[in-house]
């Protein structure tokens, strides 16, 4: 007779009882946006026409057409020279005739013919000169003018934390079958049933 070891085993059981985790996205404070200014970058450029400036007065004065104030200013001046040699001529001629008026062939009569008859008397005098050109200056086109870059500020204003409502999840184990092991022998024969 043969002894036989016989042998029955069960695993354990366990259950398992999870949550998830749940998060509220919808308590999540969205950033805002705000305009400071919004200013339109311009370039604010220009290009100024080219101009020619022509000072043709020296040319003009030299044929004689003066400006008035040229014109009063030369002829006040000539009057003034005139006057101051006209003045020390007669002065001259009064000293003249009060040493002299008394002696004979002192004719004061012909002398005064004889001065006015001396500007019909008087030649004629040209003088020749030269003619000045007339100054010219040209100025060139130029581009005038500062761009303006513009002003597009957006001020960004958010929340130091984000509202965020968590619920953790959880897991939970419970044994539902310890599990065993047995042994026991038998005799000639495995023991099926046991």
């Amino acid at each position: 007779m043969m002894v036989r070891l016989n042998t029955r085993h069960e695993l354990p059981q366990i259950s398992i009882r999870q949550t998830q985790g749940r998060l509220d996205e919808s308590a999540i404070v969205q950033p805002r946006t705000r305009s400071a200014g919004n200013r339109q970058a311009s370039a604010n450029k220009g290009a100024t026409q080219p101009s020619l400036s022509i000072d043709s007065y020296p040319s003009r004065r030299a044929y004689g057409f003066r400006k008035h104030g040229d014109l009063a200013a030369e002829r006040g001046q000539r009057g003034i020279s005139d006057a101051q040699a006209a003045t020390g001529r007669h002065a001259q001629k009064a000293w003249s005739k009060a040493t002299t008026a008394a002696r004979r062939g002192d004719d004061v009569v012909q002398e005064i013919k004889s001065e006015i008859f001396s500007d019909y008397q008087a030649r004629v005098v040209f003088t020749t000169a030269d003619i000045p050109d007339p100054q010219m200056q040209g100025y060139q086109s130029e581009v005038v003018g500062e761009p303006d870059v513009g002003d597009v500020t957006v001020d960004i204003e958010t929340e130091p934390n984000a509202r965020i409502h968590y619920t953790p999840g959880s897991v939970e184990t419970s044994l539902e079958n310890e599990g065993f092991i047995r042994h026991w022998v038998s005799m000639d024969r495995y023991d099926i049933y046991a």
